[in-house]
């Protein structure tokens, strides 16, 4: 009898939409390069948000809170748009180091 033996998981494919499984690194990485162009353009739109590292962390942690909360909803594939970047503001808005 001949034995099954599944594929390595590098040579798996990708299958979105499973909650339970970690992306894995492209789709990871695109998820990130995403956020991170999301919030250039957030930058740009809003004069009033002051884009420095200290900042920078503080949304960032709070995107990272949100992406749990879409992964716990069954949305792996979940980028912030300028709506989301407006609400964390908004939420971390007293600890935000101002201009």
């Amino acid at each position: 009898m001949r034995r099954l033996r599944s594929l390595s998981p590098e040579y798996e494919r990708e299958q979105g939409g499973n909650p339970q499984r970690p992306l894995r690194g492209r789709s990871q990485r695109e998820n990130s390069l995403a956020t991170f162009l999301a919030y250039l353009q957030f930058c740009r739109l809003h004069p009033g948000y002051h884009p420095g590292w200290a900042n920078q962390l503080r949304i960032f942690d709070w995107i990272d809170e949100r992406r749990i909360e879409m992964l716990a909803e069954g949305r792996p594939h979940w980028v912030p748009n300028d709506r989301d970047f407006e609400q964390a503001m908004r939420d971390c808005w007293d600890d935000l180091v101002k201009p």
